[in-house]
C-alpha cells in the first residue's frame, strides 16, 4: 500500500476506503497524521454520506492541551484489501473536508517514508523479512 506527498499542499495523504451502514463505499483521501494516536477522523458530511452509526461519546485531550467531547462512529475502513472497523472521531467543523488518518489505523504496518521520491510505502513485518 501506497501514500504520497500531496503536490498541492506538501502533506503526506492515503487512499482509503470507507463505509457505514448503508453499504456505500467511498473512496478518499486522508492526512496520514502521526501525531494523531486514534485511527481515524472524519468529517460530518462524510459520516452522513456512508450513514456511519454513533457509538459513543468521550473526552479527547489535543496536542494544544484542550480537552473537547468527541463523538465516535461505527465505520469500517477497507485498507489494503482487508477491512477492519474503527470508531472514527466526528470532525464538527462543518468546513472541514479532509479526513485525517492516524497512527492506529497502520499499528499493523511498518511505514517507510521516500521523502525523495515523496511516496510513502506501508508494508508488512514478513513483507519487510523478505528482502
Amino acid at each position: 500500500m501506497l501514500g504520497y506527498f500531496d503536490a498541492q499542499d506538501g502533506r503526506p495523504k492515503i487512499m482509503i476506503e470507507i463505509k457505514g451502514t448503508k453499504r456505500k463505499v467511498k473512496q478518499l483521501p486522508a492526512l496520514f497524521d502521526t501525531g494523531h494516536n486514534g485511527s481515524l477522523s472524519l468529517p460530518v458530511l462524510e459520516l452522513i454520506n456512508i450513514g456511519a452509526k454513533l457509538s459513543s461519546i468521550g473526552e479527547v485531550e489535543f496536542a494544544d492541551g484542550i480537552s473537547r467531547t468527541v463523538y465516535y462512529f461505527s465505520v469500517k475502513v477497507i485498507i489494503d484489501g482487508k477491512e477492519k472497523e474503527v470508531e472514527a472521531a466526528m470532525i464538527n467543523n462543518p468546513k472541514a473536508t479532509e479526513a485525517i488518518a492516524g497512527t492506529e489505523l497502520f499499528s499493523p504496518f511498518i511505514a517507510l517514508v521516500d521523502f525523495k521520491n515523496k511516496l510513502i510505502k506501508f508494508v508488512s513485518e514478513e513483507e519487510l523479512n523478505k528482502k
